[in-house]
C-alpha cells in the first residue's frame, strides 16, 4: 500500500484527505522533456499550479538551452489531463514539442516543486515571470479598452436615437 494525498471539496469546503489503500500499479511516472518558449517567462510556476490541480507529484527544472524537464507521478488519468494542461501556448509561452518517457513509478515526491538554479538565475526568472504576468495582463486590458469604446459608441447612437424620437414626438404634438 502507498498513501496518497487526495483534494476534494465537500459543500463548499476543501479537505485533505489521507488514502491508504492506493494500489501502486495504478500510478505512474512520466519523465517528460517540455521545448519551446518555456524558460525565462514563468512556465515552470505556472506547471507547478498545474501539477497541484491534478494531484501530480514530481519536480520541474531548466535544462541547458531552452528546454524543461519534468518530473511527473501520478494517476494516468491525472497524468493524462496534466500533460495536456502543460501544452500552453499563450504569449509569451509557446509549448512548441512534449516528449514523454514512461517510468516505473517511485513515490518519492510528496509535493511538486520547482528546481532552481543559482540566486542570479532565480532572480533573473522571477523578472521574467513578473514580465509575463504583466504581458496578459496588458493584453486583457487592451479587450477591455476595445469592449468600452464599443460600449461609448453603442450609447451615443443609442442618445442620438433618443434625441430623434424626442424631436419627432415634439413635431408631430405641435402639428
Amino acid at each position: 500500500m502507498v498513501k496518497s494525498w487526495q483534494r476534494f471539496t465537500q459543500k463548499n469546503f476543501e479537505f485533505l484527505k489521507i488514502n491508504t489503500t492506493v494500489d501502486p500499479h495504478t500510478l505512474s511516472r512520466y519523465s517528460i522533456q517540455v521545448s519551446g518558449m518555456v524558460q525565462r517567462v514563468g512556465y515552470p510556476h505556472i506547471v507547478q499550479n498545474i501539477a497541484r490541480k491534478y494531484n501530480i507529484t514530481g519536480c520541474i527544472e531548466n535544462l541547458e538551452g531552452y528546454d524543461v524537464h519534468i518530473i511527473a507521478e501520478g494517476s494516468l488519468s491525472d497524468l493524462d489531463e496534466f500533460i495536456k494542461a502543460i501544452r500552453i501556448v499563450e504569449y509569451p509561452i509557446h509549448v512548441e514539442e512534449i516528449s514523454i518517457v514512461k517510468e516505473e513509478y517511485s513515490g518519492e515526491f510528496s509535493y511538486f516543486k520547482v528546481i532552481r538554479g543559482s540566486p542570479e538565475e532565480e532572480l533573473a526568472e522571477r523578472f521574467d515571470t513578473a514580465i509575463a504576468i504583466f504581458s496578459r495582463m496588458e493584453k486583457k486590458q487592451d479587450i477591455a479598452l476595445e469592449k468600452h469604446d464599443k460600449s461609448i459608441t453603442l450609447q451615443e447612437e443609442t442618445l442620438a436615437l433618443q434625441c430623434q424620437v424626442r424631436t419627432e414626438s415634439f413635431v408631430n404634438y405641435i402639428v
